[in-house]
């Protein structure tokens, strides 16, 4: 699968934080053997991440949890000619990562690029949700992005080359309500990408963070449909995980700091955001924006938190 062009990009969705010409020297163009490792890859939008990669001549290492979603992920990319591991990995344990990353290594080398993608959502009302859970997600979805972060880095500076991919959400951008704590780390995502590229900056090695909205075929909007979640509103809009995945793509080659990957008219309401939040909250609920969210959180509490995992039925 080839780069989109910006032309392209913009059909399919994807608009940019447009790239520093002096951030050249961490613009990954070339990927083919290099090495990948893509977190929460056997579902969701993992799979589709790993296979653009893998498309590009990139070697793959996989890891999530469920240890037989994701030996079908790698063998799937095997029989499409890639090289690629599957490594049963609970990012939620650094001992885990730390394992992991000693097998991509004896495999195929120390990580060129590293896609922080496992996460979950909550769909609870902030009130209800268990401590437990609180807990639980802020360091799926953030904490272990971090310290798997943390423990490649040094090996990327050393060799003057790698990047990082954040995969953050529409909802790091707005704070989505039913959806605080999920909304809370993917901010965090965003903010720690941000920092990440100055601290990185001239040393070969870069960050950027992706920001899809409600994505169809796969993940948690797609699931909820099935259980009379609304469908997202006009403004908002939706996207497609191939249109993620080419976007990863996009800010690996060209160093792009951050992509919101969604339909118009919602674009434009993410820089509103930044210079004016009052205003842009304002038009969301106008526009009922938050339905999703609060269906999502409704269907979630009638089947006891079992929508989104929850470990503790919310009350």
């Amino acid at each position: 699968m080839s780069p989109l062009s910006p032309k392209r990009a913009q059909g399919a969705g994807a608009i940019d934080r447009r790239r520093n010409p002096e951030r050249d020297d961490a613009a990954m163009k070339e990927l083919r053997d290099k090495v990948a490792i893509v977190t929460g890859a056997s579902r969701g939008l993992g799979p589709y991440v790993a296979r653009a990669l893998a498309a590009e001549g990139m070697r793959l290492v996989v890891a999530a949890r469920s240890a037989d979603q994701l030996d079908g992920v790698a063998a799937r990319l095997r029989e499409n000619g890639a090289e690629a591991i599957a490594v049963a990995t609970d990012v939620t344990d650094s001992e885990a990562l730390e394992r992991m990353l000693a097998t991509a290594n004896e495999s195929f080398g120390p990580a060129d690029l590293l896609v922080n993608n496992a996460g979950t959502v909550t769909l609870c009302p902030f009130g209800q949700i268990g401590i437990t859970d609180i807990e639980r997600v802020v360091r799926l979805n953030l904490v272990s992005a971090m310290i798997l972060t943390r423990l490649v880095l040094p090996g990327m500076l050393e060799r003057r080359r790698g990047h990082v991919v954040n995969m953050s959400s529409l909802a790091g951008i707005f704070g989505p309500p039913y959806d605080a704590v999920y909304g809370a780390t993917k901010a965090a995502l965003v903010g720690f990408t941000e920092s990440l590229r100055d601290e990185c900056r001239a040393s070969g090695v870069s960050a950027s963070v992706i920001c899809p909205s409600f994505v169809e075929e796969a993940g948690i909007y797609h699931e909820g449909r099935k259980y009379r979640v609304g469908k997202a509103s006009r403004i908002v809009g939706t996207t497609t995980p191939d249109a993620v995945a080419r976007a990863v793509l996009r800010a690996v080659r060209h160093d792009i700091p951050q992509i919101n990957v969604n339909s118009m008219p919602i674009r434009p309401m993410a820089a509103v955001a930044r210079l004016s939040p009052g205003l842009a909250r304002w038009a969301l609920r106008k526009v009922d924006a938050w339905r999703p969210f609060r269906q999502g959180a409704e269907a979630n509490l009638r089947m006891g938190g079992k929508l989104t995992g929850l470990t503790e039925s919310p009350g």
